[in-house]
């Protein structure tokens, strides 16, 4: 006879309602499959202006004119030149933009990706395949705490596996 698995512990009590209808969402991510999943998880949740870029480069030139409150992107397959686009959205001529949460998602999470997404300010990393809950968590984590990817010394590395969770500060 098996046991019953009580179910997680929610994240947000049932009490808070959440209302994202007004923010404005930059997805940045080659692949269409993984764009549409994460378009779908972010609509799920209530975001409704969302805007697709296959590449960081993109973004950033329509980011300057049409600011946006949070970015998420795959900075796959050309890594290097993504997370200097990510980089130069913290100037502050990208108006409010410069101060939104960047999650990083990747199915290739290696320490030199994160320490990169590091020194670009991202706020965090989060490896795929990631959960809606997760990705969620992410974005409530980093929303709370504007101004932190600027602190001097960051701690360690730490990696949670089991939830997929990679965080950088």
């Amino acid at each position: 006879m098996r046991t019953p698995q009580r179910a997680p512990k929610p994240m947000i009590p049932d009490s808070v309602r959440l209302n994202f209808s007004t923010a404005r969402v930059g997805i940045v991510d080659p692949s269409k499959f993984s764009l549409r999943i994460t378009r779908s998880v972010l609509f799920g949740y209530g975001f409704r202006d969302l805007f697709e870029y296959s590449s960081a480069a993109m973004a950033l030139a329509r980011l300057k004119m049409a600011p946006v409150d949070l970015v998420v992107c795959d900075p796959y397959p050309d890594v290097s030149e993504n997370l200097k686009a990510l980089a130069t959205l913290r100037d502050p001529r990208y108006g409010d933009t410069a101060f939104a949460p960047i999650i990083v998602t990747t199915a290739s999470a290696s320490l030199e990706l994160m320490q990169a997404a590091r020194q670009a300010k991202v706020d965090c990393v989060l490896a795929k395949p990631f959960s809606a809950a997760a990705l969620l968590e992410r974005i409530l984590w980093a929303a709370k705490r504007p101004g932190m990817r600027d602190v001097d010394q960051p701690p360690p590395v730490q990696a949670a596996v089991e939830t997929g969770v990679i965080e950088i500060w």
